[in-house]
């Protein structure tokens, strides 16, 4: 069984706006390929990026990919050193564990990541460039206000972003440290566009648009809010700090300890 999810996509041009749509059926399955999109699935951008790295810089976009580079850092710290029953660990049967918060995020940023390569691909023919820098709007500053830790209210996430219950740690983790490399290198595919002119619809945000800039933004807060979350995990008076069940005795499946 499949559902099939469309998103909204439109490349702003001078005279006028071009519609199109980006389909993708999402196979109800418990796959971890699925769930998280491992390393060997995902695929680097095919678009070259314009300009050098300075040109990220002077458009803002250079601290928007030290973001994503930071955010892997941050899930490193996190979750290196634990076993897969400590990832795995719930506060209480309402609470997500460390495992579930960074597999939230790998389904999210997974199903982001195909839609961004499109609508880069298009405005490039389109020829859309600006040199920035770029802001966000008011609407998108108040998401971004909404999404930030700490977290001011609770949200429901959507029926296909719920992530998997038991995760084998060394794949949770390996898989976010990937999207977040995958996510800096499409900022920097980005860099000469006019990301203020590319607007998406994601399914999050369900009564407006955001520019291409406002998306990175919001993906990036969307992980420090999940992270701030697995680190509340982590620090949990109760969180178990060796190993239970089978894996007792037995060093974490992951090389090096959390710092």
């Amino acid at each position: 069984m499949s559902s099939a999810s469309v998103r909204s996509v439109e490349v702003l041009g001078g005279a006028g706006r071009q519609r199109g749509s980006v389909a993708s059926d999402k196979p109800e399955t418990d796959d971890l390929d699925h769930l998280f999109g491992r390393p060997a699935k995902r695929k680097a951008s095919g678009v070259a990026a314009q300009g050098q790295v300075a040109g990220a810089e002077n458009s803002g976009l250079g601290e928007l990919r030290r973001q994503f580079e930071d955010a892997g850092r941050d899930a490193r710290r996190i979750a290196e050193g634990l076993s897969t029953a400590q990832i795995n660990w719930r506060s209480s049967v309402d609470r997500w564990s460390i495992a579930e918060c960074l597999g939230h995020l790998n389904i999210f940023g997974s199903e982001m990541l195909p839609v961004i390569d499109e609508v880069i691909a298009e405005a490039r023919s389109r020829r859309r460039y600006a040199t920035g820098p770029f802001r966000a709007g008011f609407l998108g500053r108040r998401l971004l206000t909404a999404t930030e830790p700490p977290v001011r209210r609770r949200r429901r996430a959507l029926a296909h972003h719920l992530p998997q219950r038991d995760q084998d740690a060394k794949d949770a983790l390996s898989a976010l440290v990937d999207l977040n490399a995958h996510l800096a290198s499409r900022v920097q595919s980005a860099t000469g566009l006019d990301l203020a002119r590319i607007r998406i619809a994601i399914p999050t945000v369900k009564f407006f648009r955001l520019n291409l800039f406002e998306l990175f933004l919001f993906i990036a807060a969307h992980e420090r809010r999940h992270l701030a979350q697995a680190r509340a995990v982590r620090e949990n008076p109760l969180f178990p700090r060796v190993p239970e069940g089978p894996e007792a005795g037995r060093s974490s499946v992951l090389a090096r300890p959390f710092r």
